[in-house]
Protein backbone atom coordinates (compact mmCIF):
# COMPACT_ATOMS: atom_id res chain seq x y z
CA UNK A 1 0.00 0.00 0.00
CA UNK A 2 3.08 2.52 0.80
CA UNK A 3 4.50 2.00 -2.99
CA UNK A 4 0.89 2.62 -4.23
CA UNK A 5 0.87 6.16 -2.88
CA UNK A 6 4.92 6.70 -2.92
CA UNK A 7 6.35 9.23 -5.30
CA UNK A 8 6.97 5.96 -7.63
CA UNK A 9 3.42 4.63 -7.26
CA UNK A 10 0.15 4.86 -10.04
CA UNK A 11 -1.51 7.49 -7.52
CA UNK A 12 1.04 9.66 -7.10
CA UNK A 13 1.95 10.07 -10.46
CA UNK A 14 -1.72 10.61 -12.05
CA UNK A 15 -2.35 13.29 -9.72
CA UNK A 16 0.88 14.65 -11.11
CA UNK A 17 -0.41 14.12 -14.15
CA UNK A 18 -4.00 15.89 -13.55
CA UNK A 19 -2.45 18.74 -12.23
CA UNK A 20 -0.10 19.53 -14.85
CA UNK A 21 -2.84 18.83 -17.53
CA UNK A 22 -4.94 21.26 -15.94
CA UNK A 23 -2.14 23.89 -15.12
CA UNK A 24 -1.46 23.79 -18.96
CA UNK A 25 -4.78 24.07 -19.62
CA UNK A 26 -5.59 27.18 -17.57
CA UNK A 27 -2.19 28.51 -19.29
CA UNK A 28 -3.61 27.87 -23.02
CA UNK A 29 -7.12 30.00 -21.88
CA UNK A 30 -4.86 32.28 -20.71
CA UNK A 31 -2.92 32.55 -24.29
CA UNK A 32 -6.28 32.53 -26.14
CA UNK A 33 -7.64 35.39 -24.78
CA UNK A 34 -6.69 37.85 -27.77
CA UNK A 35 -8.22 35.70 -30.04
CA UNK A 36 -5.90 36.40 -32.50
CA UNK A 37 -3.42 34.05 -30.51
CA UNK A 38 -5.66 31.16 -30.35
CA UNK A 39 -3.39 29.30 -32.69
CA UNK A 40 0.01 30.25 -30.90
CA UNK A 41 -1.59 29.45 -27.73
CA UNK A 42 -2.90 26.05 -28.89
CA UNK A 43 0.52 24.97 -30.27
CA UNK A 44 2.18 25.97 -27.11
CA UNK A 45 -0.32 23.58 -25.44
CA UNK A 46 0.69 20.71 -27.46
CA UNK A 47 3.99 21.43 -27.24
CA UNK A 48 4.07 21.34 -23.53
CA UNK A 49 2.07 18.80 -23.04
CA UNK A 50 4.10 16.10 -25.27
CA UNK A 51 7.36 17.60 -23.48
CA UNK A 52 6.72 18.24 -19.96
CA UNK A 53 3.64 15.98 -19.39
CA UNK A 54 4.25 12.74 -21.36
CA UNK A 55 7.91 13.15 -21.40
CA UNK A 56 8.29 15.09 -18.27
CA UNK A 57 11.11 17.37 -19.34
CA UNK A 58 11.01 20.65 -18.03
CA UNK A 59 8.46 22.65 -16.03
CA UNK A 60 5.20 23.08 -17.62
CA UNK A 61 4.58 27.06 -17.42
CA UNK A 62 8.17 27.81 -18.53
CA UNK A 63 7.83 25.00 -21.53
CA UNK A 64 4.57 26.53 -22.28
CA UNK A 65 5.26 30.43 -22.37
CA UNK A 66 8.77 28.94 -24.89
CA UNK A 67 6.74 27.32 -27.14
CA UNK A 68 4.05 30.65 -26.89
CA UNK A 69 7.30 32.49 -27.64
CA UNK A 70 8.72 30.52 -30.15
CA UNK A 71 5.26 30.13 -32.50
CA UNK A 72 3.58 33.72 -31.71
CA UNK A 73 3.99 35.15 -34.91
CA UNK A 74 2.63 32.48 -36.53
CA UNK A 75 -0.02 31.21 -34.87
CA UNK A 76 -1.17 34.48 -34.88
CA UNK A 77 -0.97 35.14 -38.56
CA UNK A 78 -2.75 31.48 -39.21
CA UNK A 79 -5.41 32.39 -36.28
CA UNK A 80 -5.88 35.28 -38.35
CA UNK A 81 -6.16 33.59 -41.87
CA UNK A 82 -8.28 30.67 -40.76
CA UNK A 83 -11.07 33.46 -39.09
CA UNK A 84 -10.85 34.98 -42.28
CA UNK A 85 -11.41 32.49 -44.37
CA UNK A 86 -14.26 31.10 -42.44
CA UNK A 87 -15.92 34.21 -42.47
CA UNK A 88 -15.36 34.75 -46.17
CA UNK A 89 -16.65 31.05 -47.05
CA UNK A 90 -19.32 30.70 -44.21
CA UNK A 91 -20.89 34.22 -45.71
CA UNK A 92 -20.64 32.89 -49.33
CA UNK A 93 -22.81 29.83 -48.25
CA UNK A 94 -25.24 31.64 -46.86
CA UNK A 95 -25.58 34.24 -49.32
CA UNK A 96 -25.87 31.28 -51.73
CA UNK A 97 -28.76 29.70 -49.56
CA UNK A 98 -30.46 32.99 -49.21
CA UNK A 99 -30.79 33.75 -52.78
CA UNK A 100 -31.41 29.76 -54.10
CA UNK A 101 -29.83 30.36 -57.39
CA UNK A 102 -29.78 26.74 -58.91
CA UNK A 103 -26.21 27.24 -60.62
CA UNK A 104 -24.84 28.41 -57.27
CA UNK A 105 -24.98 24.87 -55.90
CA UNK A 106 -21.48 24.18 -57.63
CA UNK A 107 -20.07 27.31 -55.45
CA UNK A 108 -21.83 26.05 -52.45
CA UNK A 109 -20.82 22.35 -52.63
CA UNK A 110 -17.05 23.53 -53.59
CA UNK A 111 -17.24 26.19 -49.90
CA UNK A 112 -18.06 23.16 -48.23
CA UNK A 113 -15.37 21.33 -49.52
CA UNK A 114 -12.88 23.63 -48.68
CA UNK A 115 -14.21 24.32 -45.17
CA UNK A 116 -13.92 20.51 -44.83
CA UNK A 117 -10.51 20.61 -45.82
CA UNK A 118 -8.97 23.50 -44.23
CA UNK A 119 -10.59 21.63 -40.54
CA UNK A 120 -9.30 18.14 -41.26
CA UNK A 121 -5.27 20.41 -42.18
CA UNK A 122 -6.13 22.51 -38.68
CA UNK A 123 -6.11 19.06 -36.74
CA UNK A 124 -2.31 18.77 -37.17
CA UNK A 125 -1.39 22.38 -38.18
CA UNK A 126 -0.41 23.73 -34.61
CA UNK A 127 0.81 20.52 -33.76
CA UNK A 128 3.07 20.60 -36.85
CA UNK A 129 3.89 23.93 -35.79
CA UNK A 130 4.99 22.82 -32.23
CA UNK A 131 7.41 20.81 -33.96
CA UNK A 132 8.52 22.14 -37.33
CA UNK A 133 10.60 25.03 -37.92
CA UNK A 134 9.28 26.38 -41.16
CA UNK A 135 7.50 28.76 -43.06
CA UNK A 136 3.59 28.78 -42.62
CA UNK A 137 2.68 28.33 -46.46
CA UNK A 138 4.88 24.95 -45.62
CA UNK A 139 3.23 24.14 -41.89
CA UNK A 140 0.14 24.43 -44.14
CA UNK A 141 1.05 22.23 -47.07
CA UNK A 142 2.40 19.52 -44.55
CA UNK A 143 -0.30 19.35 -42.30
CA UNK A 144 -2.93 18.79 -45.25
CA UNK A 145 -0.69 15.85 -46.65
CA UNK A 146 -0.51 14.20 -43.21
CA UNK A 147 -4.37 14.70 -43.06
CA UNK A 148 -4.63 12.63 -46.13
CA UNK A 149 -1.77 10.39 -45.62
CA UNK A 150 -2.83 9.27 -42.22
CA UNK A 151 -6.41 9.35 -43.95
CA UNK A 152 -7.51 6.77 -40.57
CA UNK A 153 -5.86 8.86 -37.60
CA UNK A 154 -7.43 11.79 -39.16
CA UNK A 155 -11.20 10.29 -38.82
CA UNK A 156 -9.99 9.27 -35.23
CA UNK A 157 -8.59 12.75 -34.32
CA UNK A 158 -12.20 14.34 -36.12
CA UNK A 159 -14.54 11.93 -34.35
CA UNK A 160 -12.34 12.08 -30.95
CA UNK A 161 -12.64 16.17 -31.27
CA UNK A 162 -16.44 16.17 -31.98
CA UNK A 163 -17.11 13.74 -29.67
CA UNK A 164 -15.06 15.85 -26.70
CA UNK A 165 -16.71 18.85 -27.23
CA UNK A 166 -20.07 17.65 -27.53
CA UNK A 167 -19.80 15.95 -23.84
CA UNK A 168 -18.06 19.52 -22.58
CA UNK A 169 -20.96 21.05 -23.92
CA UNK A 170 -23.86 19.29 -23.08
CA UNK A 171 -22.87 15.91 -20.64
CA UNK A 172 -19.81 17.59 -18.30
CA UNK A 173 -19.83 20.25 -15.57
CA UNK A 174 -18.38 23.30 -16.47
CA UNK A 175 -15.33 23.25 -14.05
CA UNK A 176 -14.36 20.47 -15.93
CA UNK A 177 -13.63 22.88 -18.58
CA UNK A 178 -10.48 23.74 -16.99
CA UNK A 179 -9.19 20.32 -17.66
CA UNK A 180 -10.93 18.88 -21.07
CA UNK A 181 -8.79 20.77 -23.68
CA UNK A 182 -5.22 19.95 -22.49
CA UNK A 183 -6.87 15.95 -21.86
CA UNK A 184 -7.99 15.98 -25.28
CA UNK A 185 -4.59 17.03 -26.31
CA UNK A 186 -2.57 14.55 -23.91
CA UNK A 187 -4.81 11.54 -25.47
CA UNK A 188 -4.44 12.90 -29.05
CA UNK A 189 -1.04 13.22 -29.00
CA UNK A 190 -0.30 9.58 -29.47
CA UNK A 191 -2.26 9.70 -32.57
CA UNK A 192 -0.32 12.81 -33.90
CA UNK A 193 3.15 11.66 -32.80
CA UNK A 194 2.45 8.62 -35.31
CA UNK A 195 2.20 10.66 -38.20
CA UNK A 196 4.61 13.23 -37.63
CA UNK A 197 7.43 10.40 -36.59
CA UNK A 198 7.39 9.77 -40.27
CA UNK A 199 8.48 13.28 -40.61
CA UNK A 200 11.39 13.87 -38.15
CA UNK A 201 14.62 13.39 -39.24
CA UNK A 202 16.72 10.37 -38.95
CA UNK A 203 20.00 10.55 -37.56
CA UNK A 204 22.52 10.39 -40.79
CA UNK A 205 25.89 9.91 -39.23
CA UNK A 206 27.30 7.98 -36.06
CA UNK A 207 28.44 11.26 -34.42
CA UNK A 208 24.57 12.27 -34.55
CA UNK A 209 23.29 8.95 -32.97
CA UNK A 210 25.69 9.38 -30.32
CA UNK A 211 24.19 12.82 -29.20
CA UNK A 212 21.34 12.39 -26.71
CA UNK A 213 17.86 11.46 -27.60
CA UNK A 214 15.48 14.55 -28.17
CA UNK A 215 12.58 14.55 -26.06
CA UNK A 216 10.27 13.78 -28.53
CA UNK A 217 11.93 10.55 -29.36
Amino acid sequence: MGQLFSTDGIVYRFMTTTGNIILATILWIIGCIPVVTIGTSTAALYYTVVKSVRKDVGYVHSEFWRGYKLNFRKGVLATVLLLAMAVILGTEMWLVLENGVEVSRIWYSLSGLIILLMALTVLYLFPVMSRFDMKLSRLCMLSFVMSIRFWYITLALAAGLAVTVAAQLFLLPMPLVLLTPGLWCYASSYLVERAMKAYMPEPRTQEDQEQPPNWYD
